[in-house]
């Protein structure tokens, strides 16, 4: 029994040796810590929830199945891209629109189409928009795109179906 209670007493000094040690540590830790201090910046993006561009559907302009190859010229045939633009309220007014995609061989400012020297000149408002470059305007006076026909200067064409691809953007300011 003495065994078992000198072990008891070791115990609980033990404990009570552990405990003043806390206790100790908390009284010199905790003024230290408590007159230091940290900066911490947080930096937050908020943007605008997106512009939906013609409903999410694929835009789509015909030039018809009766484009005469000996009149393109980059007026011949002009068409308006018809697409819409919804944005949420709030949206800022001040955004871009893009046309990306693949530039012509012979000039990197159409879209480029399967048949050689033969590309689509995109146009805003009767200025050119060149493929892969953007145009500032003011919410909501979208502006009017516009696609053409054009040739490779001197080029004879031949004869075929035609198809040009690209990606139509909006993006805020």
């Amino acid at each position: 029994m003495t065994s078992e209670k000198s072990c008891r007493y070791a115990w609980r000094a033990l404990y009570v040796a552990l405990y003043a040690a806390m206790l100790a540590l908390a009284t010199t830790v905790n003024p230290v810590m408590a007159a230091t201090s940290s900066t911490i910046n947080i930096t937050v993006i908020l943007t605008a929830p997106p512009c939906e561009i013609n409903y999410n559907k694929l835009i789509e302009v015909n030039f018809g199945n009766d484009v005469l190859t000996t009149l393109v010229d980059g007026n011949y045939k002009k068409m308006q891209v018809p697409y819409t633009v919804q944005c949420p309220p709030g949206a800022p007014s001040a955004m871009n629109i893009r046309i990306e995609g693949t530039g012509a061989a012979f000039n990197h400012d159409v879209l480029t189409t399967n048949i050689t020297d033969f590309g689509i000149a995109i146009s805003s408002n009767g200025t050119a928009l060149p493929i892969n470059s953007s145009k500032g305007f003011t919410y909501p006076d979208w502006p009017k795109i516009e696609a053409v026909p054009v040739k490779r200067p001197g080029a004879t064409l031949s004869g075929g179906v035609f198809s040009a691809g690209a990606v139509m953007k909006v993006e805020y300011r």
